[in-house]
């Protein structure tokens, strides 16, 4: 028995393909192109009690879901569903902070610091480490489950990239990587240059306060004295102190022509990387990966000395005998082996420092990049060459030998002045001005004899406003006698409590006689004319004798007296002339 529809399909001309869908009511019926219909939902495989058994047995022994459903042959989904319908699945973060939070034992003590070190982003090997040295005895796992745990999920997966590897000797990667830390109790930023051998992953770490190129190629030296040796290749980035630029469609680089100069001298090959390329020296990256979150995070440093010392420490103790997480080696004994590949080094080091000419002042006194030191004082008031390195400079002389080296100030220290009391040995010590106080006359007194302070307070007590005359005839009988004689006679006086400096005068006289000094009288200008002339030939009257021989007529006019001019030559004046 047909049934009636209330609304019932309209009909479709035959010919015309029918739609998955009706029309709208008003519409005309359109048909689909072939192809755009709605495809079938495929059914879902049907579980069996054997794969149900199966798959609850595999999740048991810690199988994931993904796993599961290769191994049962069903989708993921279905896994995951029967799953938590039986109730057997809880999400992987929620059981493992679960577990470890209901573990008791040796991590309790540490969860509030093993907390706060990962607020940090420590690694969980720099945890266990810090923890250990806290009195931790427990292993590394139950720590990495209770980090996984606490720890915020990470973020998305960056690209994938082609992983290589190069035979030993072959390549070293270099980079720079700019950091700021606590030094000396401020944030200041140090500048970490990084070498990696490709082959043993062994790696070279040290800080500097600049990027320049002197500094540049002074680390390149301490790296190859690390290594022992010097790989064919060295990887750089397109650092300005590297390379110039390129130039045609190979982008051929120009090379900074003194770091040109560098590479010929070790023996190397650079190699730049393409534009944006970070993953080709990626082993190098890898480094400071790991230098910031196992030694730099959380930490803090009074100078970069300390800090240089410390991330040596590190790498002996710790990033180069550590089983390396790709190689599975660990490179201190893989680079062992390499070592025998590597280019011997040069028997003198490339002189990778700035070179600069500057004056030194008649006090001795020379700037060093913002900060006055004080040099050998045979050296005052000359021009010196001053060779620039990153941690230390040096003074040479007019014969080119090094006459002082020493290392820059700390950071707080510069633009101090730096004294060293050793460079005016056998400079003779100016007295005191006339001008100066009885304090200042007594303190520069004391500094140079400390053992006389009885005497000093002696004078001042017994001399009263006269005190600074004696202090001052102490000074020149110390001038004329020398410190030897003087400091004995006046450690006499002030044993005898004879406080005066007539007394020490008197003694010096009887016991160290000298010859008397002769009295400087002031000169008039006609004695410092005759001073500064007493060495000018006086002549002698035979240079003149040729005038002898001259005819009267030939005497110039001046000889004369008087000229003709204006009436004759008066006979009366004459004789009254010779007359006088």
């Amino acid at each position: 028995m047909d049934h009636e529809t209330k609304n019932p399909k309209p009909e479709i001309p035959p010919g015309q393909p029918r739609s998955s869908t009706s029309p709208r009511r008003g519409h005309a019926l359109v048909p689909k192109p072939p192809g755009t219909g709605r495809r079938k939902r495929k059914k879902r495989k049907q579980l069996t009690k054997e794969l149900r058994e199966e798959i609850v047995k595999l999740h048991k022994q810690k199988f994931g879901t993904r796993r599961i459903a290769l191994k049962v042959g069903v989708g993921r989904k279905v896994v995951r569903d029967l799953l938590e319908e039986l109730g057997c699945l809880k999400l992987q973060r929620q059981r493992l902070a679960i577990e470890v939070t209901q573990r008791a034992g040796k991590l309790d003590p540490f969860r509030e610091s093993i907390k706060e070190k990962v607020k940090k982003q420590l690694t969980v090997s720099r945890i266990l480490r810090e923890i250990k040295a806290q009195g931790y005895t427990g292993g590394r796992t139950i720590l990495a489950d209770y980090v996984r745990a606490i720890r915020s999920p990470p973020g998305p997966r960056k690209k994938v990239w082609r992983r290589f590897e190069t035979r030993p000797g072959v390549e070293t990667q270099v980079d720079w990587s700019p950091y700021r830390v606590p030094l000396g109790g401020k944030l200041r930023t140090v500048h970490a240059f990084a070498a990696t051998l490709g082959n043993s992953r062994k790696s070279h770490v040290r800080f500097y306060t600049d990027e320049r190129q002197s500094t540049l190629l002074e680390a390149h030296t301490h790296a190859f004295e690390d290594f022992q040796g010097i790989t064919q290749r060295v990887v750089y980035d397109r650092m300005s102190t590297v390379v110039l630029g390129t130039v045609g469609r190979e982008r051929k680089p120009i090379w900074h022509p003194r770091f040109w100069e560098f590479a010929r001298y070790y023996g190397f090959e650079p190699f730049l990387c393409q534009v944006a390329d970070p993953d080709r020296k990626g082993k190098d990256e890898r480094v400071f990966w790991f230098l910031e979150r196992d030694f730099i995070r959380g930490s803090e440093f009074d100078s970069i000395e300390e800090i240089n010392a410390r991330v040596r420490e590190w790498l002996d103790e710790v990033a180069n005998c550590r089983v390396h997480g790709t190689t599975r080696r660990i490179p201190d004994e893989v680079w062992e082996q390499e070592r025998a590949f590597l280019i011997q080094l040069p028997q003198l080091r490339f002189p990778a420092c700035d070179e600069e000419l500057r004056q030194v002042g008649p006090d001795s006194v020379v700037s060093i990049r913002g900060t006055p030191y004080t040099v050998p004082g045979e050296l005052a008031s000359q021009k010196v060459s001053v060779h620039l390195f990153a941690e230390y400079f040096e003074v040479l002389d007019h014969r080119g030998e090094v006459a002082f080296a020493r290392e820059y100030v700390p950071e707080p220290e510069k633009g101090r002045l730096v004294i060293d009391t050793s460079h005016y040995d056998g400079v003779r010590r100016r007295s005191p001005p006339a001008g100066w106080s009885t304090a200042r006359l007594e303190d520069a007194f004391l500094e140079r004899f400390p053992s006389l302070g009885e005497l000093v307070a002696g004078i001042k007590l017994r001399m009263k406003s006269l005190a600074h005359v004696h202090l001052r005839m102490l000074w020149r009988l110390r001038e004329r006698y020398g410190d030897e004689a003087f400091l004995e006679v006046a450690a006499r006086v002030q044993t005898f409590r004879r406080f005066d400096s007539h007394a020490v005068k008197r003694i010096l006289e009887r016991e160290h006689p000298l010859p008397p000094e002769e009295p400087q009288t002031a000169l008039c200008s006609e004695a410092r004319v005759l001073m500064e002339l007493g060495d000018v030939d006086p002549g002698s009257l035979n240079d003149y004798a040729h005038l002898d021989t001259q005819a009267p007529d030939s005497q110039p006019e001046k000889a004369l007296g008087k000229s003709e001019k204006g009436g004759g030559h008066d006979p009366q004046k004459g004789k009254k002339d010779e007359e006088s």
